[in-house]
């Protein structure tokens, strides 16, 4: 086993996990706030040539015009679609069930939908895991919205959908809400908000 020392150990050791966003220190601790350990988050915000613009996307009875706007991540490599949808799902607001309802409503429809009309230019498209949301939310108070530069219309007040099902539960997928930094599993058939990503 190579000994872990210099420069190359301190790599192995960061292992490219990222901070988590908290800077605030609590009660005097050595907190995370205190030694902020990971690599800075980074992003580079697409909005020209073929990010510019909207695309028309038509799951079930709806249709939603969605930004083509995109963000890259530079530490994950992940590329984000900037905006959610907001005019999708059963009831138009963008919210959407995970498992596909009788009308054609649901998040798989929606990235396969995305991806037949090019979203940003790209066929690619997918749900992210649970692990891949985590890597955008910034814990720092009072919420864990992530960068509201790159990200300015995430909601703080529902749950966004990951493509992970819950371990005790596979009736459920685990959701993430954005207003208190909470992850939880979620009934399939509720709807919710969902982020599309692509590359990894």
């Amino acid at each position: 086993m190579p000994e872990i020392g210099g420069e190359i150990g301190k790599d192995r050791i960061l292992g490219g996990l990222l901070k988590t966003g908290q800077t605030t220190r609590y009660g005097g601790y050595d907190d995370d706030g205190y030694y902020e350990k990971g690599l800075s988050k980074q992003y580079t915000i697409l909005t020209t040539g073929q990010h510019a613009g909207t695309t028309s996307i038509t799951v079930a009875t709806k249709t939603d015009l969605i930004s083509n706007n995109c963000v890259y991540d530079q530490r994950t490599k992940l590329m984000w679609s900037r905006y959610p949808s907001d005019g999708l799902g059963p009831a138009g607001d963008g919210r959407m069930p995970w498992t596909t309802d009788g009308n054609g409503h649901g998040i798989f429809a929606f990235v396969a939908a995305a991806n037949a009309a090019l979203l940003g230019g790209y066929s690619d498209w997918r749900i992210p895991n649970i692990q891949e949301i985590f890597t955008i939310m910034n814990f720092e108070a009072p919420t864990a919205l992530p960068n509201t530069t790159s990200f300015p219309d995430w909601p703080a007040t529902d749950y966004i959908f990951s493509s992970t099902t819950h371990v005790a539960n596979t009736a459920a997928a685990y959701a993430f809400y954005c207003g208190n930094g909470h992850c939880v599993g979620q009934n399939k058939t509720d709807p919710f908000w969902v982020p599309l990503v692509r590359g990894g």
